[in-house]
């Protein structure tokens, strides 16, 4: 089904557990993502959870979205250029697509304000170093897969992938090589679930923040 304007003004909204606004777009087999224009930007989250989008990209400037809920689709690209679409991104699941390279990641790195990131269920959270490189590629995110960030993971993923110049290591450059597979088939999850821990799991890294800058 094509996402157009008729069917987000037709959608269900409602107050999520976060208490974010969020436009329910879940299981219309949509394969594209077009045409978000016609929520006015009036969404803190939009979940397009359970549906066929194979590219993460073609957002029009939503400045008030927050939270990406991209579960169970086919994504095995994405875009260049996220950060003049959807600059306040702070949350993206994307359980059970088909990334399947590091070097798929790239497109993430531009969303400054990226700091919990949900990649189960995809070929590439199963590459050698894929934790460590995710937190060197993206040093702001605190959650990674529902596990929070250490320090100590931050400082052996720089000893890894830098050199003592600041450059980029051998291991760095070969992993930016690589051309994409696109092969992988991945097996669908209860989607519920995982956005549910994932929004566990952002509350629990605000109480942890909340209470160290408490106690210091």
């Amino acid at each position: 089904m094509k996402l157009t304007a008729e069917l987000i003004v037709q959608s269900p909204s409602h107050i999520n557990a976060a208490r974010d606004y969020e436009l329910d777009l879940r299981g219309n087999k949509i394969p594209l993502i077009e045409n978000l224009g016609a929520t006015k930007d009036l969404y803190a989250a939009i979940d397009l959870t359970d549906n066929e989008i194979q590219i993460l990209g073609n957002f029009p400037l939503l400045r008030n979205l927050e939270k990406l809920y991209l579960g169970n689709n086919r994504i095995r690209q994405i875009s260049d250029g996220l950060s003049s679409q959807i600059p306040n991104i702070n949350t993206l699941v994307l359980t059970n697509n088909y990334l399947e390279e590091l070097v798929d990641l790239e497109g993430l790195r531009a969303l400054k304000n990226l700091d919990t990131l949900i990649l189960l269920g995809n070929p590439v959270a199963r590459k050698t170093n894929f934790r460590s490189w995710v937190i060197y590629r993206i040093p702001q995110l605190r959650i990674l897969n529902f596990a929070k960030i250490k320090q100590a993971e931050r400082a052996a993923a720089k000893k890894l992938f830098e050199t003592s110049e600041g450059e980029l290591s051998a291991l760095a450059q070969t992993i930016l090589q690589v051309e994409p597979a696109n092969t992988f088939e991945p097996a669908h999850r209860e989607s519920e679930a995982i956005k549910q821990k994932a929004l566990e799991a952002m509350r629990n890294a605000q109480l942890n923040q909340d209470h160290s800058s408490i106690n210091n």
